[in-house]
């Protein structure tokens, strides 16, 4: 039975498929485990026909499209999400006929990470392939208004050789074409032994000013972050290479951190969990790029065949800066403050 190969892609936007990071877990060396489940997946696709690219269409514009062992799209007029074969999730914003992005993962292993991720033992658990069978659109209807739901499942590793299923879910609705609605669901597969869990993390990004203006310093952003305007000590109102700043709430409803430039902003936000602190660091990592995420720690025994549901978060695209996304968040939530 053929292993998965070695060398994973990343897609760089803009750009073609480049080579891709070599993955710290070794998953792709193992004979046995994850490597063998899902080459059985591969050969069922080959052997059914279904490398072929799927497209799935809906009413006002959102719709999907999937190719086997590659990406997986999730469109509207404004807002279009992108998987890759590991679950690594990618934001767009189409504006007068482009896609625009602010966000980018880099092929370096050691900063290339998905949007939801949790830690096992205290071990950060990244890539899950996605089994391309079991992609789901259904409709949804609810205070938002009609709309579609979109999940993926992947299925991930352990060091200790545990499987887990991730799930990603996320939402878009027809009256709300720049905002998407996004959250992960994780369950352990495993028949006899549990899993331990420590950490969770969601909406994790790299924020990249260059990608919209070549000539901006890549952490050439004004911030937005748990709302308050923050900036470099020597560089208001933008960022500065040594930007790194904490945030905490245990408050319900989302927390928020908004980017923005003259080409395009973009919120992320999160629902912190219903028992303890959700962190939201923004720093500038190494790369120059600006990191930022929704994280707590928990430790939380996942049993065999039981599954665990994140807090849901939303990601938002817009022109204009982090006014703009308060305006369209306010009216998505009819009206509320």
């Amino acid at each position: 039975m053929p292993a998965l190969p070695v060398n994973r892609f990343h897609r760089n936007f803009p750009g073609p498929e480049a080579p891709r990071r070599l993955r710290r877990s070794g998953i792709a060396n193992r004979p046995r485990g994850l490597v063998a489940v899902l080459s059985g997946l591969l050969l069922w696709t080959l052997g059914t026909g279904c490398g072929d690219q799927r497209r799935a269409a809906t009413s006002k514009g959102i719709h999907y499209t999937a190719v086997a062992e590659g990406e997986v799209w999730f469109r509207h007029s404004s807002i279009q999400i992108r998987f890759d074969r590991e679950l690594y999730c990618s934001v767009f914003f189409r504006q007068d006929g482009r896609l625009l992005a602010l966000s980018h993962n880099p092929p370096d292993p050691t900063l290339a990470k998905p949007t939801h991720f949790i830690a096992v033992e205290g071990q950060e658990v990244l890539d899950f392939y996605v089994d391309y069978r079991n992609i789901g659109l259904s409709e949804v209807r609810g205070r938002f208004g009609p709309g579609k739901r979109l999940k993926i499942t992947g299925l991930g590793e352990t060091e200790e050789n545990v499987l887990i299923e991730k799930t990603m879910v996320v939402e878009l609705f027809e009256a709300y074409p720049d905002i998407a609605m996004i959250w992960a669901v994780y369950r352990n597969p495993d028949l006899e032994r549990p899993i331990r869990i420590t950490r969770i993390t969601n909406q994790f990004f790299r924020m990249d000013a260059s990608l919209t203006d070549p000539q901006a310093p890549r952490h050439g952003l004004q911030c937005f972050h748990y709302d308050q305007l923050v900036h470099g000590e020597a560089t208001a109102p933008l960022l500065d290479l040594g930007f790194a700043r904490i945030a905490a709430t245990a408050s319900p409803g989302f927390a928020r951190v908004a980017f923005w430039n003259s080409i395009m902003g973009m919120t992320v936000a999160s629902r912190p969990p219903a028992a303890g602190t959700l962190t939201i660091p923004v720093e500038t990592a190494r790369d120059r790029r600006v990191e930022v995420s929704f994280r707590y720690d928990l430790d939380r025994i996942l049993e065999p065949g039981e599954e665990f549901v994140c807090p849901k978060g939303f990601v938002m695209v817009y022109r204009g800066d982090y006014r703009a996304g308060l305006a369209r968040e306010k009216e998505m939530r009819g009206g509320e403050g």
